[in-house]
């Protein structure tokens, strides 16, 4: 019952930041450790946060909380974020290498983060 209020909330709380679709091929690097990182592609991004596509469990990435964008700006390079969904991909069918989907919301950052943030969010939206 909870998890059926919940979506029905989600599904109608508006949102705080427009999300844009990005550009085919755009992609992140999730840092769960220092000697693990993975390659993930963004499919949505806004000022609040982003969704991207892993394959994966939920578990190879669940300790992490760092993004590093891959753009021009230094100061951009890690996003600190917190996990606000994960569920299996649309159309993911092989349970043996599983693809999700994972929603994420950026944590606070700093003036010069969020101007960063924005340019990043308009040169790789559609």
């Amino acid at each position: 019952m909870a998890n059926i209020l919940s979506y029905v909330r989600r599904l109608f709380a508006p949102r705080c930041h427009q999300r844009f679709m990005v550009q085919s091929g755009t992609f992140v690097i999730v840092s769960p450790g220092m000697d693990k990182e993975q390659k993930v592609q963004v499919i949505d991004i806004s000022q609040g946060g982003a969704a991207f596509i892993y394959q994966g469990s939920e578990e190879d990435i669940e300790t992490s909380g760092i993004l590093k964008m891959l753009a021009e700006n230094p100061s951009l390079e890690k996003v600190h974020f917190e996990t606000v969904s994960d569920e299996p991909a649309p159309g993911s069918t092989d349970p043996s290498l599983p693809y999700r989907r994972r929603g994420v919301k950026f944590n606070w950052m700093g003036v010069m983060e969020t101007a960063d943030l924005k340019k990043f969010v308009k040169s790789i939206s559609i």
